[in-house]
């Protein structure tokens, strides 16, 4: 029981608070079926997306659309910290370093995108858990104005998990 505690202090301490960022021209990208179950997700991708949808549609919010764009960003993205080793929004020492510069990068025409990362979870059940219990990242996933979402996860070479969603929000005003 102590172990258990202490490792879910210490995976929930390696969560790097929800980023958002504004960004021009504001679109509708491509998108699946609202809340299906994205074939490309492996099973733990597909965890977390049905755990997330949970949690969003336990306080009345709409369940989140896959998108494909958007899944590249966040593979792209923990695929980077594993190999570099690092949780991080921004990784100044890989090509594209910042969420800006993913969504450029896989063409995404995006008002405002928001990014969770995580790293030292297991599984996709305690990856959710650290999420919903930090105030940044329960934020994204329960942002009503968020419509869709891609998920990443990798492994670092011999070692821990590398986890990453991205969210696209609608923006409301200027």
């Amino acid at each position: 029981m102590r172990v258990q505690t202490f490792f879910a202090a210490s995976a929930v301490a390696l969560l790097v608070a929800g980023c958002a960022i504004p960004a021009p021209s504001p679109s509708t990208p491509a998108k699946a079926g609202a809340g299906a179950r994205p074939n490309a997700y492996s099973g733990a991708e597909s965890r977390i997306f049905d755990l997330i949808n949970a949690e969003r549609q336990h306080q009345g919010l709409p369940a989140l659309v896959y998108n494909a764009q958007l899944d590249r960003m966040a593979k792209i993205q923990a695929a980077n910290m594993a190999r570099l080793r690092k949780l991080a929004h921004t990784l100044p020492e890989s090509q594209l370093p910042t969420l800006g510069d993913r969504a450029s990068y896989v063409g995404y025409p995006f008002g405002r995108m928001a990014e969770n990362v995580a790293q030292g979870f297991p599984n996709a059940e305690t990856v959710v858990q650290g999420w919903m219990t930090s105030t940044g990242h329960r934020h994204n996933v329960l942002d009503a104005g968020v419509a869709e979402t891609g998920i990443g996860i990798a492994r670092a070479p011999g070692g821990g998990l590398y986890f990453c969603q991205v969210f696209w929000r609608r923006l409301t005003s200027l």
